[in-house]
């Protein structure tokens, strides 16, 4: 019997990790927006849809969820991003619980995912280096011994941000390839949904739009 093909329209992927590592910023990064240092945090999680060439030249879209990391927020965030076929785990160089936390984003994605391909973002490098909680030969432990392609980045600067998402879309798009799964090309994206998240409105933002509605 021949195997039954899934037409995927979009490639979807997720960031997870600890509260304040910076996923709403690499995020924003990824937009092409300028860096804000006060974001509103993650309620649930956000959802941004971009397109992407490939490094075969084709365009794909591509579907980036922000996941809450605060631990009263997460169990409703996983629910809505558990489908995704690529999970950026990001922690923040200069906080070690982030650092320590990886082994427990990744007993929780194995919990609730099915096997995405997933690599790991050390965020906010352009913090002075002794002012880091964690050294480079722990990340590079930790990567090898977790199998996991690491990635030195800074949401503030846009290192490597690009680089390791490109990566990551394109060993997704190429293991369901390897599944022989159909995935429409070239298809537009929807307009961004309006959120706290991945479009990084700040605080006074939020507060002033909340003052306007009071006076009407």
């Amino acid at each position: 019997m021949s195997k039954e093909k899934v037409k995927l329209n979009v490639i979807k992927l997720a960031l997870l990790g600890d509260h304040a590592v910076g996923k709403t910023a690499i995020c924003s990064s990824l937009m092409g927006k300028e860096f804000e240092e006060n974001t509103m945090s993650t309620i649930g999680y956000d959802k941004l849809d971009i397109m992407f060439k490939l490094k075969n030249n084709k365009e794909i879209k591509v579907s980036l969820y922000d996941s809450a990391g605060q631990e009263r927020f997460r169990s409703a965030a996983l629910q809505y991003v558990k489908h995704v076929q690529g999970i950026i785990i990001v922690f923040d160089v200069t906080k070690r619980t982030s650092f320590d936390n990886i082994e427990h984003w990744l007993k929780t994605i194995d919990e609730n995912f099915n096997h995405p391909n997933m690599i790991l973002f050390g965020n906010k490098s352009d913090v002075k280096k002794e002012l880091w909680t964690v050294t480079d030969d722990e990340i590079k432990i930790a990567a090898e011994k977790f199998k996991l392609h690491y990635f030195e980045t800074s949401a503030k600067t846009k290192k490597n941000i690009n680089e390791g998402f490109s990566y990551l879309v394109n060993i997704s798009y190429d293991k369901i390839n390897e599944r022989d799964d159909i995935i429409d090309i070239n298809d537009k994206p929807k307009k961004e949904e309006k959120s706290g998240g991945c479009f990084g409105r700040k605080k006074k933002d939020k507060e002033s739009d909340k003052k306007k509605s009071k006076k009407k």
